[in-house]
């Protein structure tokens, strides 16, 4: 697709990149897949488009941090959090939980799994390369 003579724009979107394996000492998927986009970013092409969506861990912030033309954090974003934290108030307080093993909780119990929920949220990276 890339050396086509007449391509279009290309978007390539790489969410939960964090959930590929890492384990030091060993040739990885993520460390290929990181190589390979890192490649694919440093090569002049000006409808080529990445965005990578992943939890800042150090090896992948590290590769491309560098290569990135504009970041988004929403890691402990108010915004976010709250959104998150409303959805999940919704969800478990809804009526809809009637007949699914939610509505058999207690208050405290439906309380603590909405605290666990809000105090877990992660949020995302988005890298995108340049154009």
């Amino acid at each position: 697709m890339l050396s086509l003579p007449d391509r279009h724009p290309i978007y390539l979107v790489m969410d939960a990149f964090d959930e590929c394996p890492d384990t030091s000492g060993i040739s990885l998927p993520r460390e290929r897949v990181l190589q390979l986009v890192k490649e694919h970013v440093e090569f002049p092409l000006s409808d080529l488009h990445v965005c990578v969506m992943s939890r800042p861990e150090v090896d992948i912030q590290n590769v491309l941090e560098p290569l990135a033309s504009l970041q988004f954090s929403f890691h402990n974003h108010s915004r976010q959090k709250r959104d998150i934290l409303d959805y999940v108030n919704s969800i478990v307080y809804s009526q809809l939980t009637s007949t699914s093993s939610m509505s058999n909780c207690k208050p405290e119990h439906k309380n603590l799994v909405i605290k666990t929920l809000s105090e877990r949220v992660d949020g995302c990276k988005c890298i995108p390369s340049r154009p």
